[in-house]
């Protein structure tokens, strides 16, 4: 049960997503992405987290891909955007990884996320493999939770 509410929150996230790309794309095709591809992701969204939570702040924005750099020009002022919208993702309490998916080149990840004060989200992450092959995090959005944790 709670893996099919899991499912619902995120299968509303995606579709939310997936109306914005197909308001700026007429082909909309999912796909799995390859286990190799997942670890990578994975170990990019757990390395910045680490980085957020032991105040290497350096290091959290490396992961940042160059269009979010260029939109927080800074480590201080990414950092201070964090800080006031993500603190989930700054400070977790918890988290796991949820379902992912690859459409047009980017890999949607999902985390459920616990916070300091007990209350769960659903972050999706966006990364996007870079020409070095490295994975950089394009975009973090956060929802309150409406299901159970697992």
């Amino acid at each position: 049960m709670a893996h099919l509410r899991l499912f619902r929150v995120f299968l509303t996230g995606v579709i939310a997503v997936s109306i914005v790309l197909l308001s700026a794309t007429s082909v909309f095709a999912a796909e799995e992405v390859d286990e190799v591809d997942v670890k990578a992701v994975r170990f990019v969204i757990d390395s910045q987290i680490s980085a957020f939570k032991s105040g290497d702040h350096q290091s959290a924005y490396a992961f940042a891909a160059p269009n979010v750099q260029q939109a927080f020009p800074s480590v201080e002022i990414f950092i201070d955007m964090v800080r006031r919208g993500y603190m989930p993702v700054y400070q977790p309490a918890s988290y796991f990884f949820g379902r992912n998916m690859l459409s047009e080149g980017e890999v949607y990840q999902e985390l459920i996320v616990t916070d300091a004060n007990r209350k769960l989200w659903q972050i999706i992450y966006t990364l996007v493999q870079q020409d070095d092959k490295s994975w950089k995090v394009t975009n973090v959005l956060m929802y309150p939770y409406k299901g159970t944790a697992a």
